[in-house]
């Protein structure tokens, strides 16, 4: 028999790598193990070819999808600044928090695109004033928003 055989792994498995990836195992773990706990299958020439398309499709929908994070991340530059009123006290420190969600709403409002608040980074923000805001559209692309908090006018 042959050292090593190639097998795609039909699920991900920490040690081999992700689903649909083509590793190089053993025979016994592949025969023993892999194959009859459907973690793994034989790679044939049909089976690699089916591989390497889906491969294919996973790319393309990842470029596609980066392409549309990056429209978005131009749209979001173009937001000069937001701005939200808030109470304030002694010393321009404002009364409660702002949220992640009411940034969302004020985003959606400027250009008419959801944001999800989970995708929104605020500092710490205590004082009326101009704060940097960061907003993950993708894993690698962020765009940077002004946040201008303003006291309201009684």
């Amino acid at each position: 028999m042959k050292k090593n055989i190639q097998i795609i792994l039909n699920k991900t498995m920490p040690k081999l790598g992700q689903a649909g990836k083509i590793v190089n195992v053993a025979p016994g773990y592949a025969f023993n193990y892999l194959i009859p706990n459907s973690i793994g299958s034989l790679a044939t020439k049909g089976k690699l070819k089916h591989a390497n398309m889906l491969a294919e499709m996973q790319n393309q929908k990842k470029e596609i999808i980066k392409i549309k994070a990056q429209e978005l991340q131009k749209k979001l530059e173009n937001v000069t600044k937001i701005s939200i009123k808030r109470k304030t006290g002694n010393k321009q420190y404002i009364f409660g928090n702002i949220s992640r969600k009411e940034i969302a709403e004020e985003i959606f409002k400027h250009i008419d695109i959801k944001i999800d608040k989970k995708q929104v980074e605020i500092p710490e923000i205590k004082r009326t004033g101009i704060y940097l805001i960061n907003i993950h559209v993708l894993d690698d692309i962020i765009a940077k928003i002004k946040l201008q908090v303003l006291p309201v006018s009684i």
